[in-house]
């Protein structure tokens, strides 16, 4: 047995509430996996720590969700999407609050965050940096997100928050946009912190789950910072084992949404990481030709795809991820990441 399959072995037998052969517990804090090391009671100082900024994020944008009541928008990934997938909003870390609309209501959105203290700008040792104008303007452009906001608190433990701005669950590379009418009619009332916000339906919250991880997992640029992490196939697993994704409905928005790829692609990766068969109606209903393409390949958009030369569970835990990574690369590739470097 290599030494990725004991890995692989550890996680299964952790999922099951089970003790592991071997302790990974410093491979799950390098991967993020905070729910599997709370089972293993290797984490409370950080869930204490995470409960407590998840909350005085949310009171300091108290006013904010009340001011955007009459605002078609949805609050995804973070502690609501912890919620959701693990039970509780402490179970995944996240620096900021990241918030969904439609292009069209950016500008309103703008008003109010600047309305309750709210800076476009970046944090540094000086504090607070406002971006620039060409920086906003490459965020609102080039990008799916406006430039994030930032705001200072009293608070020394959480001394910012910031909030990102979403206009759409694609990325920035994809060519062809989504209705965000549409998918803002699928929401409903939350409860995070006392906070009382809106959320994506299951089914479109677990498509824009899967297309927000499938861009970690392939972009170039993100790749290049280690976003390839074990917790994303958490997220997408303990999703699909907490929630009520009715299989009909999830291939039917797929198809409208022409997205069923993405969505197979991560499905598959979890399925592989956890096995047990419980994916396997998801899986069988998903797969294409054009999703079983993309296996084994990353990059964002046709002419930067790429074919990985070593296996799944390599590229997750190999310490030579990097070298093999940027050994793929061309040279467009590298002026894209020192482009994104530049602005980000």
């Amino acid at each position: 047995m290599t030494d990725y399959e004991k890995i692989i072995k550890a996680v299964r037998a952790i999922a099951k509430n089970e003790l592991p052969d071997i302790d990974i517990s410093e491979i799950l804090r390098e991967h993020k996996c905070l729910y599997f090391l709370a089972v293993l009671k290797k984490s409370d100082h950080e869930i204490m720590f995470n409960k407590f900024v998840i909350t005085e994020r949310y009171k300091a944008c108290a006013t904010v969700f009340e001011e955007m009541r009459n605002i078609p928008y949805a609050v995804i990934k973070g502690a609501v999407l912890s919620k959701a997938a693990y039970g509780d909003i402490v179970y995944r870390k996240s620096g900021d609050i990241d918030l969904l609309v439609s292009r069209d209501n950016a500008d309103k959105i703008t008003a109010v965050m600047r309305n309750n203290g709210f800076i476009q700008g970046r944090i540094t040792e000086e504090g607070i940096v406002p971006f620039t104008r060409q920086e906003i303007l490459f965020h609102s452009a080039l990008t799916h997100q406006t430039a994030p906001f930032v705001k200072k608190t009293e608070n020394m433990l959480c001394p910012y928050v910031q909030v990102d701005i979403n206009m759409d669950i694609l990325w920035g590379e994809q060519k062809e946009k989504f209705d965000m009418g549409y998918i803002l009619s699928k929401t409903l009332q939350t409860n995070i912190c006392g906070v009382t916000v809106y959320k994506l339906s299951p089914v479109m919250e677990f498509i824009s789950l899967c297309l927000h991880h499938y861009k970690d997992m392939n972009s170039i640029y993100l790749l290049s910072k280690g976003s390839l992490k074990l917790y994303l196939f958490c997220d997408i697993y303990y999703y699909l084992h907490n929630n009520n994704v009715d299989i009909s409905e999830l291939t039917e928005e797929c198809d409208k949404l022409n997205i069923t790829e993405y969505i197979y692609y991560c499905v598959y990766y979890a399925d592989m990481i956890f096995g047990g068969g419980k994916l396997d109606g998801y899986l069988s209903v998903l797969k294409n030709g054009k999703a079983e393409s993309i296996l084994d390949t990353f990059g964002l958009s046709g002419n930067e795809r790429k074919k990985w030369p070593i296996s799944f569970f390599e590229r997750l835990f190999s310490d030579r991820f990097f070298e093999i990574f940027n050994n793929l690369l061309d040279e467009e590739d590298i002026k894209k990441i020192r482009k994104n470097i530049s602005f980000m």
